[in-house]
């Protein structure tokens, strides 16, 4: 995040021989040594997170990682902001001084929606870009991840590998976007255990429930009592409390948006991720190229845009045989042997 770019170099440059040779031989210089074309000032680019949650969900840590890779990588002028949780005209000013310093505004969330289409309209020649929305605004990138299809398959590792066959999903907010993780979740685990009993519950109505980690404690010590041996948890810094609440019970979590299975070896059965960094700095890239492109994009399996974690964390709680399965039921997706949904019926059976 510098702000002494090359241009500056050459104004202290210009001063400093003023002082030394005069104007003439600053004329000189100016003419015979001119800034290249690649002395340019570098992207602008503003991150503004849903809220202060950068450290505390794996949700806003993956556009961290992505934003801050670019930074490194393709030399941005980066600034990151926190967004104002439940307070939608406090965002709207964020939202518009980013646009006023910035080349690319950058944001995430279905909280971030409504208010990036009041905004953007407003600033043609800014680019923006919004993840896990559909927005199709023109001088807007709508980039969305067919997260059904990532927790359909870890709904049938859940299927699978539940002895109760009594399993569970705690999501943040009882809003579409989660419903999508429900719907793919429930139809996974059916494909392979027609006969499993599902509790889902929902933390908040709104997106206060990505951020009560006690209540979602809670919620599951309460569904492991009743005799549930995976949750599937997708609600952001929420998902602390299901993660206490797996290690005091020594039940099974799955976890969601990044790799998780470090966080409780053993217990982490498995996670539905989400190649939010790869998609932030692929967007970055564009717009650094000149390739910016709006318009609504998916990543989904076939792409690599979700996809489920195995490595040497949770290895050893997944069979070859499980395994098999899960990358045949994988395989059928991709083809189109199988739809998965992204809308729940209501009310809940």
């Amino acid at each position: 995040m510098k702000s002494f770019n090359t241009l500056n170099k050459y104004v202290f440059l210009v001063l400093g021989l003023l002082l030394i040779c005069g104007c003439e031989a600053i004329q000189d210089v100016i003419l015979t040594e001119p800034p290249s074309e690649t002395d340019t000032t570098p992207l602008r680019v503003t991150m503004i997170y849903p809220s202060d949650c950068v450290g505390s969900a794996a949700y806003c840590d993956a556009f961290h990682i992505g934003v801050r890779g670019a930074e490194e990588e393709l030399g941005i002028a980066l600034t990151e902001v926190n967004g104002i949780e439940n307070d939608p005209v406090a965002t709207e000013m964020l939202l518009k001084d980013a646009a006023l310093t910035s080349d690319i505004v950058l944001t995430a969330g279905y909280q971030m929606a409504d208010v990036l289409a009041r905004v953007a309209p407003e600033f043609p020649d800014v680019k923006f870009a919004i993840f896990d929305v559909v927005l199709d605004i023109p001088n807007v990138a709508s980039v969305n991840y067919k997260s059904n299809e990532g927790s359909f398959l870890v709904g049938a590792i859940a299927g699978l590998k539940s002895e109760s066959d009594k399993i569970g999903y705690i999501g943040g907010a009882d809003v579409p976007l989660l419903h999508e993780f429900e719907a793919g979740y429930v139809a996974g685990i059916h494909a392979v255990n027609p006969d499993a009993e599902i509790t889902v519950e929902y933390i908040s109505k709104d997106a206060t429930g990505f951020g009560q980690p006690e209540k979602a404690k809670e919620l599951a010590l309460a569904q492991y009592a009743n005799g549930i041996d995976v949750i599937y948890v997708a609600a952001g810094g929420s998902g602390q409390g299901v993660l206490e609440a797996a290690q005091e019970q020594q039940k099974f979590i799955i976890w969601v948006d990044a790799n998780g299975n470090h966080l409780a070896p053993g217990l982490v059965l498995t996670s539905m991720t989400k190649e939010i960094p790869a998609s932030v700095y692929r967007i970055i890239r564009e717009t650094v190229e000149g390739n910016f492109m709006a318009g609504v994009r998916y990543f989904g399996l076939a792409d690599g845009g979700v996809s489920y974690a195995v490595d040497e964390h949770n290895q050893p709680l997944l069979s070859e045989d499980l395994i098999a399965t899960v990358e045949s039921l994988k395989a059928k997706i991709i083809a189109g042997e199988i739809v998965v949904p992204d809308t729940v019926s209501l009310p809940r059976e």
